[in-house]
């Protein structure tokens, strides 16, 4: 039976992870005692006023009997970054937090995995799943009956219908439209506004195109206002 730590250790010093500690500290229960990352990048060993230690060396200073730990590592690499420190913070022994904001929405039957970040105004339908080491930022609804696979990153407003499957490592942009009953493969990139109606295959990307400028946009737009 997992101990229930509250003290934990984060992995990385990006805006990322000041996000996350804005978040912990400001709507949890968790104690953030230092920030660790590998040696090689631990250069002003400082972070948020708190000790920064090696990532080779920190179950040493935090044990895992005694610490658990949060990975705070955004999409890098389709979120590979973020599943292989992931899956090395296992190695050591640590148990991955999860945490989800109080201003958000959800059924009793959630189901969240180890190292997930979910963020405010979230909505959630029953009987949804939500798999190791996801990110789901601001504003997202997510339909009754799907399941967000592992290391997947979600933006923010992203519509996902019911009976959906997201699978892992896929990164889903803001404002992305995903149809009822429709499966995303692997490692796939929906860009911002993208609308999915049928399943995909894995490492599948779709992209949309920016608004064109409007020519002469302020004789044009005139008329309208």
């Amino acid at each position: 039976m997992k101990k229930n730590l509250k003290k934990i250790v984060i992995f990385g010093t990006s805006d990322f992870a000041s996000q996350v500690s804005f978040y912990l500290n400001n709507d949890s229960d968790f104690e953030i005692v230092a920030y660790t990352v590998n040696a090689e990048y631990n250069t002003s060993k400082t972070f948020l006023n708190l000790p920064v230690v090696d990532f080779e060396e920190v179950e040493q200073k935090y044990p895992p009997t005694e610490y658990a730990m949060f990975i705070a590592i955004g999409y890098h690499k389709l979120n590979s970054t973020r599943e292989n420190k992931f899956n090395e913070a296992k190695i050591k022994g640590y148990q991955l937090i999860s945490y989800i904001c109080s201003r958000t929405s959800g059924w009793n039957d959630l189901e969240i995995g180890e190292n997930c970040f979910i963020m405010e105004g979230n909505i959630f339908m029953q009987n949804v799943k939500i798999k190791d080491n996801v990110i789901v930022n601001v504003g997202n609804k997510i339909g009754h009956d799907s399941v967000i696979e592992e290391n997947c990153f979600l933006t923010s407003n992203v519509m996902i219908g019911g009976f959906c499957t997201v699978k892992r490592n896929t990164f889903i942009g803001m404002s992305a439209i995903i149809k009822d009953k429709t499966i995303i493969g692997e490692r796939n990139i929906l860009g911002a506004g993208a609308i999915i109606l049928k399943s995909t295959k894995n490492g599948n990307s779709y992209l949309t195109k920016s608004t064109p400028l409007t020519p002469d946009p302020n004789n044009f737009i005139q008329d309208f206002i």
